[in-house]
């Protein structure tokens, strides 16, 4: 009997191997051939990237949208670096720091304030753009920097308040009591014990954030228009023409823009997991 059901737990996990291996392939096909696209030329992808008639493989196409194309690419990813660094950083900080005053500090109406945060998270963008443009172009923001990452960072100050409320209160309190009693300031008590302790949820707040700044594409087109100005996200929908399209190049850009989040998750896996968990790791 015994040596039966093991007979059918081992069927059935084969079973499920297969299945999530056919599931896995049909979910990497696309970029499979996104991938062969921007490493072929167009001849040989126009009837299908599947077809393995004529193989010359080549970095043309990254070559092409990187210097030589109208508005060439290695710029916009700069752009889209800079933006999305400092549109990572800021909300993070400040997002704890609202945080650790909503958690820690009697605020009237709290309740309150913390159910309109949560209702902000729901609202799109797309409800908002024409009075953020009025306000951004009113304040002299429109067509710069500045107003990505203000606008970056207003978008994404709920969730991250949220998700760091949750990771303060989690915190033993009677530390952050003893620093007080001995003459700590809030300020301190912040710096030096709430941040510590807070590290690896915060790293994974600036990851998640670096790669939603990255992938921003509605405030950039909303905001910049200057070319030298342009993100990454926007010059990927320029380089189809009106009459033709060079899927190689178009493929070459979306995987460079794809690719620097993919990096980031690489690099930061391990951070990014542990402040997932609630510091499993540390546990």
């Amino acid at each position: 009997m015994q040596h039966s059901l093991s007979k059918k737990r081992l069927v059935s996990y084969r079973i499920l191997v297969f299945f999530g291996f056919v599931l896995a392939i049909v979910w990497l096909l696309p970029i499979i051939g996104v991938v062969m696209a921007s490493l072929r030329p167009y001849n040989e992808i126009i009837d299908g990237w599947w077809r393995f008639d004529e193989l010359h493989v080549s970095l043309k196409n990254y070559e092409y949208v990187l210097f030589q194309t109208t508005i060439p690419m290695i710029r916009p990813l700069v752009n889209s670096l800079f933006s999305s660094i400092f549109g990572a950083l800021i909300p993070a900080l400040f997002g704890t720091m609202a945080a650790y005053a909503f958690t820690r500090h009697y605020i009237p109406g709290k309740t309150v304030v913390t159910v309109i945060i949560l209702c902000l998270m729901a609202i799109p963008g797309q409800m908002i753009a024409i009075p953020v443009f009025q306000r951004i172009n009113a304040i002299g923001l429109l067509d710069t920097y500045t107003g990505v990452i203000l606008m970056n960072t207003v978008t994404s100050l709920p969730w991250i308040i949220f998700f760091m409320m949750n990771v303060i209160k989690g915190q033993s309190i009677s530390i952050e009591e003893a620093a007080r009693i001995d003459g700590a300031s809030d300020y301190q008590v912040f710096v030096h014990i709430v941040l510590p302790q807070s590290l690896p949820a915060l790293a994974s707040v600036v990851i998640l954030q670096f790669v939603w700044s990255w992938n921003s594409f509605f405030w950039p087109l909303i905001i910049v228009y200057d070319m030298d100005k342009l993100m990454a996200t926007q010059v990927i929908p320029m380089l189809r023409g009106q009459f033709y399209t060079n899927w190689g190049a178009l493929s070459a850009a979306a995987l460079l823009v794809m690719g620097i989040p993919i990096l980031i998750f690489l690099l930061f896996q391990n951070i990014f997991i542990q402040g997932s968990v609630g510091f499993a790791d540390e546990k």
